[in-house]
């Protein structure tokens, strides 16, 4: 069924996400992916594992920025000029948020975890 399919996947941040597991099934069902980091330290989780299931087209993206958003659709069109499937599982929340009970969430707090956990689903379906 997804043979030959062009996958982009944001969101895998080591082999315990939920991404992850949608990477490595995509893959087993003859997908191409292309899997996004949005820093540093995933990227150095990311590239082991995608050396695992053969997948070599690794980007950066910080899904806050529109200029990397565009930088990333950019770079899928030129290397594979189209695409299938996105596979968004993306989350975040400030540490100290996470600590604290829920009601106690800062209203900055919130705003963030909303932007990167919901938003960046539309910026990346708008595009």
């Amino acid at each position: 069924m997804y043979s030959k399919k062009k996958i982009l996947v944001l969101g895998v941040a080591n082999e315990r996400s939920i991404a992850w597991a949608i990477s490595e099934a995509l893959k087993r069902e003859g997908a191409e992916l292309a899997l996004t980091y949005p820093n540093e330290a995933i990227e150095k989780r990311l590239r082991p594992l995608a050396a695992t299931i053969g997948c070599d087209f690794l980007l950066p993206c910080d899904v806050q920025s529109d200029e990397d958003l565009d930088r990333l659709f950019s770079e899928i069109g030129q290397r594979w000029g189209r695409l299938d499937g996105v596979v968004h599982s993306v989350a975040y929340a400030d540490r100290e948020d996470l600590q604290r009970p829920f009601s106690q969430t800062s209203r900055e707090g919130f705003r963030l975890a909303l932007d990167v956990s919901a938003y960046s689903l539309v910026a990346v379906a708008g595009r």
